[in-house]
C-alpha cells in the first residue's frame, strides 16, 4: 500500500511518479516497490507533467486578496533512481523554496495547467496569458528560459452554461501545441512562436478533464463524465465514446492501441473496438502496460479482455 492516497500517475518507462492529493511524491520501479518519497510543498500541487529527467510542478497558494503560485523542476533521479526510502513528512515553508527542486520560481497568478515535451514544458496563467519555457542542464544545474508567450486564449463556445471555462489540459503534439478546454473548445499553437493554427470544438456532455498524447494514435481526451474521445495526430475525430461506467482517470498508449483505467473499470480500444471490464477499484493510472494504481494505494493488475469483459 502508498504512503499517499494516488490523484495523479506519470508513467516513467517502466517505473512511476505518483502524485499525492495532498502534495506528496512517490517515485516507484518497474516491480511497484517505493524508492523514494518527498513532499516539496505543504500545498498540493495543482498541475504536473513528466519531461526527460524532470518533472515539472506547479503550486497554487491563496491567502487574502492575492493568489500567486509556485513552479519547480524535480529531477527524476530524485523520486525513482535515488534508491532510498524518505519521510513523507519531509516538506518545506509555504514561503520558502520547494524541497528537492533544481529551479523554482514564484508567479503572480494561478497556473491552470502545464503540459511539455523534450525539455520544453508550457503553462498557463488564468486569464494571463501561455508560457513557452525550456530547460537546459550544466552540470546537474538547471536552467529555464522563457522563449515565447501570447495572450490567454479567448473561448467563444460553451458546452453549456454549468461549465465555467478554462484550461484543462496542454499537449505537445506533432502537430503544435495543442490547448483543451473543460468545455470542449480547443486551440493549436505554433510550437516555434506561439501563433495560433487552427481551433475546434468537441461535441462534449460533460467537462473535460485531462488528456494525453500519443505519436502513433494521436490524442485521447478524458471527461469527468462517462465519455471520453479520440482524435487523429491531424485534429479529425476518430470517435465518440460514451457508454463507459464512469471517467477515465489514466491512459496509456501501446502498439496495439489504448488502454485505460478509472472509475471502477479498466477498458481498451484496439482496431475501433471499445473493451470493457469491470472493478471494485478505482484506477487512478497505469504502471507499465499491465498495472493499475488505485485510489486505495494498492497495485492491481490491470483487467484486460477475458470472457467477463463487455464490448460496447
Amino acid at each position: 500500500m502508498l504512503p499517499v492516497t494516488p490523484l495523479r500517475v506519470h508513467n516513467h518507462h517502466d517505473a512511476a511518479i505518483v502524485v499525492g492529493t495532498e502534495g506528496g511524491l512517490i517515485g516507484l520501479n518497474k516491480n511497484g516497490q517505493v524508492t523514494d518519497v518527498l513532499r516539496p510543498m505543504s500545498n498540493p500541487i495543482s498541475s504536473s507533467v513528466l519531461l526527460d529527467g524532470h518533472l515539472v510542478a506547479a503550486w497554487n497558494l491563496y491567502g487574502g486578496e492575492s493568489i500567486s503560485s509556485y513552479m519547480g523542476l524535480i529531477s527524476t533521479e530524485t523520486l525513482i533512481h535515488f534508491g532510498r526510502i524518505g519521510e513523507i513528512g519531509l516538506e518545506s515553508d509555504a514561503n520558502e523554496e520547494p524541497e528537492g527542486a533544481t529551479w523554482w520560481r514564484k508567479l503572480e497568478g494561478t497556473v491552470e495547467s502545464v503540459g511539455g515535451a523534450g525539455s520544453r514544458f508550457i503553462f498557463a496563467l488564468s486569464g494571463l496569458g501561455i508560457y513557452s519555457m525550456d530547460i537546459e542542464i550544466h552540470e546537474k544545474v538547471a536552467s529555464v528560459n522563457e522563449t515565447w508567450r501570447v495572450q490567454y486564449p479567448i473561448w467563444t463556445l460553451s458546452s453549456g452554461p454549468e461549465i465555467r471555462d478554462r484550461i484543462a489540459s496542454i499537449l505537445v503534439t506533432d502537430s503544435g501545441i495543442l490547448i483543451i478546454s473543460e468545455g470542449g473548445e480547443w486551440v493549436l499553437l505554433s510550437v516555434q512562436d506561439g501563433v495560433e493554427l487552427g481551433r475546434g470544438f468537441l461535441d462534449l456532455r460533460n467537462p473535460v478533464n485531462r488528456a494525453e498524447y500519443s505519436i502513433g494514435l494521436g490524442t485521447m481526451i478524458m471527461t469527468r463524465g462517462k465519455e471520453f474521445v479520440l482524435m487523429d495526430n491531424d485534429l479529425e475525430i476518430i470517435e465518440y465514446v460514451r457508454k463507459i461506467p464512469g471517467p477515465v482517470l489514466g491512459a496509456y498508449a501501446d502498439n496495439e492501441g489504448w488502454k485505460w483505467t478509472g472509475w471502477r473499470h479498466d477498458g481498451s480500444f484496439k482496431n475501433g473496438r471499445v473493451v470493457i471490464r469491470m472493478r471494485p477499484e478505482i484506477g487512478i493510472g497505469m504502471l507499465g502496460t499491465d498495472r493499475c494504481i488505485c485510489n486505495d494505494g494498492f497495485i492491481e493488475k490491470w483487467n484486460g479482455y477475458s470472457s467477463e469483459s463487455e464490448v460496447v
